[in-house]
């Protein structure tokens, strides 16, 4: 099946370039071919003009040619193109041919350089055709190759700039989600303790707006500091033990020296937001949930997020939409490099490997 593409105008920077090589190449064959007439002692007045004459046609030709060229570009496969030079390129040789014949004749004939100009032969006539079109066909090869190998490369360009912009487009509405579910979240835990605690209540409210200013700072950031995850987290923690009061607990273990390297907004709250809700929430005695921060090598470091399994196994299946949308952060902001898994057990670990980025 025939691949159609949009036909895009050349730039103004490759048309620029296309003429400068046009003027290089035909400068050069027409050097060239007066070294080689010179050297066989041939040089005159009327084989001048005829050489500067086949080489202006010959730029015409092949300027020609390109406009053919542009005209096919995405109704025709590149194979299939070549196999139309096969009889284009000997066709536009004879023209050529023709038309320097017809002048030769027709005006050098009656000038005082007569002498120099022998009768027309049919066996030059087919020489001269050869290697015209010989001439054509490796300027046609050079155009092609150039051309075919900038249009790829456009294109490959072109992919990765969508590419980008489909993920961005994704980061945003992962990050939707995100903030939405744990406003939602949040709001339902102040709800329930405006009645018991009026004054935790709004110390609570304090926090979430913290919180939230936070998340509208970070918005258009693909990742942030370990320190602003972290203290983003503890607000989390203190609106979430508003709920589970002594039901919760939590301890952090950072190294230090981690503060500064980069992870996606939330990685670390959709974390410890899952472990309370698979977890802590799901035992009548809550538990201890730990956060570890460690340096793997000099390229890679560790982030674990640890919690009591809850007591019924089958709650805590780790195929829910934070996870997925954790693996898709990290994707986007690191590729193949970062790994999140998941270790089921007793106590379940949530482990993240991230390459070591730091802010400037």
């Amino acid at each position: 099946m025939i691949n159609h593409r949009p036909q895009t105008l050349p730039k103004k920077s490759s048309s620029r370039a296309y003429y400068w090589a046009q003027l290089a190449f035909w400068g050069c064959y027409l050097f060239i071919s007066w070294i080689f007439v010179a050297l066989w002692g041939q040089m005159s007045g009327a084989a001048a003009a005829i050489f500067i004459s086949h080489t202006l046609l010959l730029l015409c030709a092949s300027h020609a040619l390109r406009q053919l060229y542009h005209l096919q570009t995405g109704n025709t496969r590149f194979a299939a193109m070549m196999m139309q030079l096969l009889w284009v390129l000997p066709l536009s040789a004879i023209a050529i041919q023709s038309l320097l014949h017809l002048f030769i004749y027709g005006v050098l004939v009656f000038t005082p350089l007569q002498s120099d100009i022998h009768t027309f032969n049919m066996g030059s006539f087919i020489g001269y055709s050869i290697n015209t079109t010989i001439i054509l066909t490796l300027w046609s090869i050079l155009y092609l190759l150039r051309s075919e190998f900038s249009k790829r490369r456009d294109t490959e360009i072109a992919h990765w700039r969508d590419q980008a912009k489909l993920r961005d487009m994704e980061l945003q509405f992962l990050r939707s989600q995100i903030n939405s579910h744990f406003l939602f979240n949040s709001i339902n835990n102040l709800r329930a303790l405006i009645l018991e605690d009026p004054q935790a209540a709004r110390q609570g409210l304090a926090d979430l707006a913290t919180l939230l200013r936070g998340l509208l700072q970070v918005d258009t950031h693909t990742t942030v500091t370990l320190r602003e995850e972290l203290d983003w987290v503890r607000g989390y923690l203190a609106l979430e033990a508003l709920q589970f009061e002594q039901r919760l607990q939590y301890e952090f273990a950072i190294d230090e020296s981690l503060l500064n390297a980069q992870v996606p907004p939330l990685l670390l709250q959709t974390l410890v937001e899952n472990a309370i809700k698979h977890g802590i929430a799901s035992r009548r005695q809550g538990g201890l949930i730990s956060l570890r921060a460690q340096l793997l090598s000099a390229e890679q470091w560790q982030l674990e997020v640890e919690n009591p399994a809850a007591e019924l196994p089958a709650l805590h299946q780790g195929n829910g939409i934070g996870l997925a949308n954790t693996r898709a952060r990290l994707t986007s902001a690191f590729g193949t490099q970062a790994t999140l898994d998941l270790q089921l057990g007793e106590r379940v670990i949530a482990r993240v490997s991230i390459p070591l980025k730091t802010s400037p």
